[in-house]
């Protein structure tokens, strides 16, 4: 665990409920976690390389990869180990770097594989069978934050997350 550096997350079940509210028009809702982001943000100032990937496409999604600064974050992605692997060549990492919290079974693949993988309580059961931590929180209720304080105090980096605020 004291290699990870890169810390994938999901969204849809992850970062929020997991629903998708729709209007008559073109015009997408998804609801955030203001916790999940302070942490988020707190890992960011610590050089945690924060990345998004997501199978789904939106436009909420890239705003909010923007207001927590988050640079690199990937939408529509069906698999998402190949896009991993693919990322682990280009940028020189690999899955002992490597935490990914997602909730549902198209994160399984990957989860798998890392150095550390999260889920919130509502995740699928198969996905909790194979995880290293399972939040007491849903995904969108404050399930990141938990997960993220954790990781960060297995690493002895959550003293420093303190200090940011101090």
């Amino acid at each position: 665990m004291q290699k990870i550096n890169t810390i994938f997350l999901d969204v849809d079940g992850t970062l929020t409920d997991g629903k998708v509210y729709l209007d008559n028009g073109e015009n997408e809702f998804k609801a955030f976690d203001v916790k999940d982001g302070l942490i988020i943000v707190s890992a960011l100032a610590l050089n945690y390389n924060i990345i998004i990937m997501t199978g789904r496409k939106s436009q909420v999604v890239a705003r909010r990869a923007a207001e927590l600064g988050i640079e690199e974050f990937y939408q529509g992605i069906r698999d998402k180990k190949s896009k991993i692997k693919e990322l682990m060549k280009e940028n020189n990492f690999s899955y002992e770097n490597l935490a990914y919290l997602g909730d549902d079974l198209n994160d399984l693949a990957v989860m798998k594989e890392a150095a550390f993988a999260a889920c919130p309580a509502d995740a699928a059961a198969d996905v909790k069978k194979i995880a290293d931590f399972v939040s007491k929180f849903d995904g969108g209720n404050g399930a990141v934050r938990e997960i993220l304080t954790h990781l960060l105090k297995e690493k002895n980096d959550y003293d420093k997350v303190l200090e940011l605020f101090s």
